[in-house]
C-alpha cells in the first residue's frame, strides 16, 4: 500500500513543464490573485462607507453645534435647539 502511494506521488511530480509555460502560469496566478484582491477590497470599501457618504453636515448658527443627518435635504432642524439650518458646502 505504501509503495502504491509513493508511486502515485512520484507520478504527480513528473509532470513535464517547460520553463516558459511555468513562468506564464506563475505570472497568471500572481496577477489573478492581485486582481481578485483589488476587486474584493474595492467592493468592500464601497459598501462599507456608503452610509457615511450619504450623510449631510449641518452647522447651527444659533447654538454652534455641528451635526450630521442621513437625509439629503437642504435644511434640517438642530437636535439641540430645534433651529432650522442650511447644510454646509465645501
Amino acid at each position: 500500500m505504501l509503495e502504491q502511494s509513493v508511486l502515485i506521488f512520484t507520478v504527480f511530480l513528473m509532470i513535464e513543464l517547460s520553463i516558459d509555460v511555468f513562468f506564464l502560469w506563475y505570472l497568471a496566478c500572481g496577477f489573478s490573485l492581485i486582481l481578485s484582491l483589488w476587486f474584493y477590497y474595492d467592493w468592500k470599501l464601497a459598501h462599507q462607507y456608503e452610509a457615511l457618504r450619504s450623510k449631510v453636515i449641518y452647522h447651527c448658527i444659533k447654538c454652534g453645534q455641528i451635526y450630521a443627518e442621513s437625509n439629503n435635504n437642504e435644511e434640517s432642524d438642530c437636535p439641540q435647539c430645534k433651529f432650522t439650518n442650511g447644510r454646509l458646502r465645501f
